[in-house]
C-alpha cells in the first residue's frame, strides 16, 4: 500500500517478524512526529518503492550478522543509493566496538546495538531523525587508541590550523555547519570549506569518519548540546555529538542545555 504522510521513517531488515517489531516500537515517535512508518526488506531496494512521502531516518537492522559480511555491504551501499542523504541508525545484535567502527566508515549516522533498553533506543532514534550522530563511547576510545588505522602516512594533528582543530572539535560533538558558524563568528560558506580540507587531510570520506578521527585531538568524555522545552527527551549515555543539524525541520526551539553523561 502507498504511504500518503508527507514523511516516512523506513525499517530496513531482511527477517520480515524482526522488521514488524522495530516499526512497532518506532510508531509512538512516528505519531509525535507526524511521520509514517513503513517496513522493507533489502531485496525490495531494487524496485519501485511504495513510498510517496519523503524518507526522514532509515534504520538499517542486520540482526546478528556484522557489516564485514559481504552481504550486508551491499544492502549498505544500497540503502545509501535509495535514500542518499537521510539519515541512517544500523542496529545490531553484536555490540563489539569494531562494528560501530565500521558503520561510521559505512558512512551511518549512527550505531546501536539491541540490547539498548525500549525508552533509550526511541530517544536515540529522535536524535538521529532530528540531525545528531550516535555511536558508542567504546567506539571512540578504541578508534583514538589507534589513530594509526585511520590516518593517512605521516599525517600528525600540525597540519590542521588553530581554527581547522576548532571546527573539528564541533563536527566530534555533531554540531551542524550553521551552528558552528553561529559558534566561531565564520560564515557558513567558510564551515563548509574547513569541512571539506579536514576531511581532506584526515582522509575522511564523510563528517562522521571526520569527527571519529577527531577522537584523539579531544577528550574522549563528550557533552550534549541539545534543544530544551519542546524537543525529544535528551538521553543519558554514551554520545557524541548532540546538536540537531536542522533545527527547523521538526520546529525545535532555539534554546539549549547541557547533559551530563553517564557510561553506558
Amino acid at each position: 500500500m502507498t504511504i500518503i504522510q508527507e514523511r516516512c521513517v523506513v525499517v530496513v531488515d531482511a527477517q520480515e517478524l524482526r522488521r514488524a517489531g522495530i516499526a512497532a516500537l518506532l510508531v509512538p515517535l512516528a505519531e509525535t512526529l507526524g511521520v509514517a512508518t513503513i517496513s522493507l526488506a533489502p531485496n525490495e531496494l531494487n524496485r519501485p518503492l511504495p513510498i510517496s512521502a519523503t524518507p526522514v531516518f532509515v534504520v538499517f537492522s542486520v540482526g546478528g550478522t556484522s557489516l564485514h559480511s559481504a552481504q550486508m555491504s551491499r544492502w549498505a551501499a544500497d540503502i545509501a543509493r535509495v535514500f542518499a542523504n537521510v539519515p541512517c541508525l544500523v542496529l545490531s545484535d553484536l555490540d563489539e566496538p569494531e562494528e560501530a567502527i565500521l558503520a561510521a566508515q559505512l558512512g551511518e549516522q549512527a550505531f546501536m546495538s539491541t540490547s539498548m533498553e525500549p525508552h533509550m533506543a526511541l530517544q536515540i532514534f529522535a536524535f538521529v531523525i532530528g540531525g545528531g550522530t550516535y555511536f558508542p563511547r567504546e567506539a571512540l576510545l578504541q578508534k583514538a587508541a589507534r589513530p594509526e588505522a585511520t590516518q593517512p602516512a605521516g599525517l600528525t594533528i600540525d597540519e590542521l590550523s588553530p581554527r581547522q582543530l576548532q571546527v573539528l572539535e564541533k563536527l566530534r560533538q555533531g554540531v551542524s555547519n550553521k551552528q558552528i558558524a553561529r559558534d566561531l563568528t565564520l560564515q557558513e560558506s567558510t564551515v563548509k570549506v574547513h569541512v571539506r580540507e579536514i576531511m581532506r587531510k584526515l582522509g575522511a570520506h564523510n563528517r562522521t569518519q571526520a569527527a571519529l578521527m577527531g577522537a584523539r585531538v579531544s577528550s574522549a568524555v563528550v557533552q550534549i548540546s541539545a534543544s530544551a522545552s519542546k524537543a525529544p527527551p535528551m538521553i543519558s549515555g554514551s554520545l557524541f555529538g548532540a546538536a540537531y543539524r536542522d533545527r527547523d525541520k521538526f520546529a525545535r526551539p532555539e534554546s539549549n542545555t547541557v547533559v551530563p553523561l553517564r557510561t553506558m
